[in-house]
């Protein structure tokens, strides 16, 4: 078998099971080759095609402009909207199909041609209709893969009464199916308590969906929120888009700063809640939804509702059960567990040993933390990469946490000297160390980089008793 015969059956096999349209021309236009999909989208035999100039087929033809223009297939323009008028499809409709034209060339760089793949407006279609499904799927997967490692009232930390109530509470409401309406501060979780409530519910296999009311401009917030159908208006994307609803469908909606959103959208929300059905945008028939609403707020909503600014029968929708969420100032003995835990966080990733020093830490219990465990978070992280990677001090903080406890320390001439405050750090760090290896001499030792005996001599230098139970 020729090597020629050989890519001309590989090339009619392509063009056989392809779900595409093909079809060659020679270098004056006539139509060498076809394959049966085109055929039948043209509604005519192969035979009563081949050999006949392309134009007496396809009026509409485009592929006499391709090969003046030697158009290649990487070319700006090779890919095309080409329509086809009534009388010349099977359809007998006007319609179109997308078209990636290029020339063909010998050896010599001489034109002998051109060809073009056709995706038919049908498959074209399909192929999106089976993106969006898939995205679909994959945002359900992804999303739920990374709540369930991330989110939990086991991840809700704080040991005050209040706080442990929050978390009772919480997991009381998990096990119903009412709206939620999680009220509070910047910063105090509201977003991982709605997550821990959908993880703790009988929706935890399917999708949680959140959706900040704030951060999306008005004219969007609708599609976004419903969805819209193909041709709604002229950016929108072929085969439409799946709205929140739709994604969250059998799962969980979470409505992050609810107070942001726009009244015209609260009427449209107010609507879904009561006919448990959207419409998209540019749609013309209900679309049934199981979707359970979670909502939060920084905003006062009783005041908003007076001013007119927030619609009172959406408010008793959303707030069937409200949870109010506890600033830090409200439970100040859990700064110091959160400071830690964000400090141990940076130390392991970081692979340092930093502390806080004793004034750092009557730093951050003395501030009342307007913008609560989010701007603790903040502030530590900022002095650790200020701070000497050795310990946390007055200086790395902000002044507006540091200025009330600067001021009570006594002036540099009642300060211990340089060697005390180097030993004392030292005896901090081996009492640390001690006691995240619960108090194991050999591996405290080897964490430190000492000798058993040296770790010892410091110990008794520092007067760090030797734990009982070794």
């Amino acid at each position: 078998m020729s090597e020629d015969h050989r890519y001309k059956l590989i090339f009619e096999e392509l063009m056989d099971k392809s779900e595409d349209g093909f079809i060659v021309i020679d270098s004056h236009g006539v139509i060498t080759d076809i394959n049966d999909k085109y055929c039948d989208f043209l509604g005519r035999k192969k035979e009563n095609i081949l050999g006949h100039p392309i134009e007496q087929i396809i009026s509409t033809t485009s592929m006499y402009d391709v090969m003046n223009r030697r158009q290649r297939g990487d070319d700006a323009g090779s890919i095309y909207m080409h329509p086809y008028i009534a009388s010349e499809t099977k359809g007998s409709r006007h319609t179109y199909a997308i078209a990636n034209r290029f020339c063909i060339f010998d050896e010599n760089e001489h034109l002998i041609g051109a060809m073009a793949q056709m995706k038919f407006k049908e498959r074209s279609l399909d192929i999106a209709h089976e993106v969006l499904k898939a995205e679909h799927a994959y945002y359900k997967s992804e999303y739920q893969n990374q709540m369930l490692n991330t989110s939990g009232f086991d991840k809700y930390l704080g040991n005050d009464p209040k706080i442990n109530a929050l978390r009772m509470m919480g997991l009381k409401v998990a096990k119903t199916d009412f709206s939620v309406l999680i009220t509070g501060e910047t910063g105090t979780g509201k977003e991982l308590i709605a997550k821990s409530i959908h993880i703790e519910s009988e929706r935890a296999n399917e999708p949680m969906v959140c959706v900040n009311c704030g951060a999306i401009p008005m004219e969007l917030m609708e599609s976004e929120m419903f969805g819209y159908e193909e041709g709604a208006f002229t950016s929108a994307r072929k085969g439409g888009k799946i709205g929140k609803f739709q994604l969250a469908n059998h799962g969980t909606l979470f409505l992050d700063e609810i107070g942001d959103l726009p009244l015209p959208l609260q009427v449209k929300l107010l609507r879904v809640l009561q006919e448990h059905e959207i419409e998209k945008v540019g749609g013309t028939k209900p679309i049934p939804v199981d979707v359970r609403i979670i909502a939060a707020t920084r905003k006062n909503l009783q005041q908003m509702m007076e001013e007119g600014t927030f619609r009172a029968d959406l408010y008793y929708r959303l707030a069937v059960v409200t949870i109010d969420t506890i600033p830090l100032r409200d439970h100040p003995e859990d700064i110091m567990l959160y400071a830690n835990m964000c400090l141990q966080q940076l130390n392991h990733k970081f692979k340092t040993n930093v502390l806080f020093s004793k004034n750092a830490i009557r730093c951050l219990l003395k501030y009342t933390w307007p913008g609560n465990v989010r701007e603790l978070d903040n502030v530590i992280s900022s002095a650790f990469i200020s701070s000497d990677q050795m310990m946390i001090d007055l200086s790395d903080l902000p002044s507006k946490i540091s200025d009330e406890v600067r001021h009570e320390i006594p002036t540099v001439e009642n300060q211990t000297t340089l060697k005390s405050l180097v030993s004392q750090y030292e005896a901090d760090i081996i009492r640390e160390t001690l006691k995240k290896n619960n108090h194991n001499i050999t591996a405290a030792a080897k964490h430190l980089g000492l000798e058993r005996s040296l770790l010892y001599k410091k110990m008794k230098k520092f007067n760090i008793a030797v734990h009982k139970n070794l």
